[in-house]
C-alpha cells in the first residue's frame, strides 16, 4: 500500500548500504555495479557525483529514479523508504534532467515546460487543460532559464544551450525540492556549459533547492558543488568538501593517470588540469 510522501526537517536524501548488479540475483551479487553506497544529502546541499566510465555514476542516478530497484540496502526521501510510494507521489517533489533529451515530436518550448506540471495533475490532464496557475508556475521557470522569449520556437529548432535551459525549465515546473541532473554540461561548448552552472547554482540560493548532480567535469564540480563523492568501481572512494575529494593521489588512483591540482586564482577552491 503506498502512502504520500511528506517533506520534513529529515535529510531530503539518504542511501544506506545500497548494492545493485545486472542480471540474476545471483549473478549480480557476484559482481556488483554499485557495492555498499552509503551517503546523506543535506538540504539545500549541491552535491557532485564524479568517477571514471564505467564507476557506477549512471547507474546511481537510475536508483535515485527508481528505474532501477537495488538488490540490497535502502533508498530514503524525506526520511521515507521510496518504495512506499508511486512515482508520481516522488514526481512532486523530486525532478530529474537527463542527459540526453530525444524530441520525436515537435512540441513547443512552453509546451514542454508545460509537461512539468504533470505531476500535480491526474493521467487525464493534458496541453489545453492547464490551470492558470500552471501557466504562471510554468512562465517563472522560464524566466528564471531565460527561454521565456523562445516559447512559440520548436525544441527541435533551438540550440542545444537552450534546448538544455528548456529542459531544466521544465524540471523546475514540476516544483521540487530536489533537482537530479545527469551529465548537465555535456556537449555543450564553454559558454553555455558555464551559463548552465551558474544557473544551477543561482537556483540552489534563490529557492533553497537541493541538487544532485553527476559530472565528468571535475573543474565544474569543484567550483560549484558544496559537497563531491567519488566513485570508483561501483564503491564510494571519498565524500567530503572539493579540498578532501580534488587531491592528486585520490585521483590518480581512481583515473589511473597523473594529474596536477592547483588552485583556481578567482575562487581558491582546487583546480586539475593534465600534465603534458
Amino acid at each position: 500500500m503506498t502512502q504520500r510522501l511528506e517533506t520534513s526537517s529529515t535529510p531530503p536524501l539518504k542511501l544506506t548500504g545500497v548494492t545493485f548488479g545486472f542480471g540474476r540475483r545471483e549473478t549480480a551479487a557476484q559482481s556488483p555495479v554499485l557495492k555498499n553506497v552509503s551517503f546523506t544529502i543535506a538540504a539545500g546541499e549541491v552535491l557532485g557525483i564524479l568517477g571514471p566510465n564505467g564507476s557506477g555514476k549512471s547507474t546511481l542516478m537510475k536508483i535515485l529514479m527508481r528505474i532501477l530497484v537495488p538488490q540490497q540496502g535502502t533508498v530514503e526521501w524525506f526520511g521515507q523508504s521510496h518504495d512506499a510510494f508511486y512515482q508520481s507521489d516522488v514526481a512532486r517533489h523530486v525532478a530529474f534532467v537527463p542527459q540526453e533529451t530525444q524530441q520525436a515530436f515537435p512540441f513547443t518550448i512552453s509546451e514542454m515546460v508545460l509537461m512539468g506540471r504533470y505531476p500535480h495533475h491526474g493521467r487525464t490532464w493534458g496541453l489545453g487543460w492547464e490551470s492558470s496557475q500552471d501557466r504562471a508556475v510554468a512562465m517563472q521557470a522560464m524566466n528564471d532559464l531565460g527561454v521565456s522569449h523562445l516559447g512559440t520556437r520548436l525544441i527541435t529548432n533551438v540550440s542545444g544551450g537552450e534546448r538544455q535551459r528548456a529542459v531544466i525549465a521544465r524540471a523546475l515546473a514540476q516544483e521540487p525540492d530536489v533537482l537530479l541532473l545527469d551529465e548537465p554540461t555535456a556537449f555543450l561548448d564553454l559558454h553555455h556549459q558555464l551559463e548552465i552552472a551558474r544557473i544551477i547554482r543561482r537556483l540552489n540560493r534563490e529557492r533553497g533547492l537541493t541538487v544532485v548532480l553527476v559530472s565528468h567535469d571535475l573543474n565544474l564540480a569543484s567550483q560549484y558543488c558544496d559537497r563531491l563523492l567519488l566513485l570508483r568501481e561501483g564503491e564510494i572512494v571519498t565524500v567530503g568538501t572539493s579540498e578532501d575529494v580534488i587531491a592528486g593521489e585520490s585521483l590518480e588512483r581512481v583515473y589511473g593517470c597523473p594529474v596536477l591540482v592547483d588552485r583556481h586564482p578567482q575562487s581558491g577552491r582546487p583546480r586539475v588540469t593534465l600534465p603534458v
